[in-house]
């Protein structure tokens, strides 16, 4: 094996600890959401979760790993982007295009 494949399978060790990381605090956010815990809160958690989403969207449709499945996310990315005016909305808006 290479160093650049062994450099290579370190940074997809981290890429998934990291991603599993990010996973379990925002269950955890979740369910303390869904019991009604944190609402001072919300809007902070709902900009930051909006662009997330868009990034990791982003991301997985790079390589192509969106799936069908997935099509659920559809209107909460529509919701997050117009309570929370993220880039994708703010660059749609400034074009003028329908969301």
């Amino acid at each position: 094996m290479s160093d650049d494949q062994k450099q290579v399978a370190l940074q997809c060790k981290a890429v998934a600890h990291l991603a599993t990381a990010i996973a379990q605090i925002h269950t955890d956010y979740e369910k303390m959401f869904g019991d009604g815990k944190m609402s001072g809160l919300a809007d902070q958690v709902g900009k930051r979760t909006a662009a997330w989403m868009e990034t990791l969207g982003e991301m997985l449709n790079s390589i192509d790993a969106a799936e069908e499945e997935d099509e659920w996310l559809e209107p909460i990315f529509r919701e997050a982007q117009r309570r929370w005016l993220t880039e994708t909305a703010l660059t749609s808006a400034y074009r003028g295009d329908e969301k």
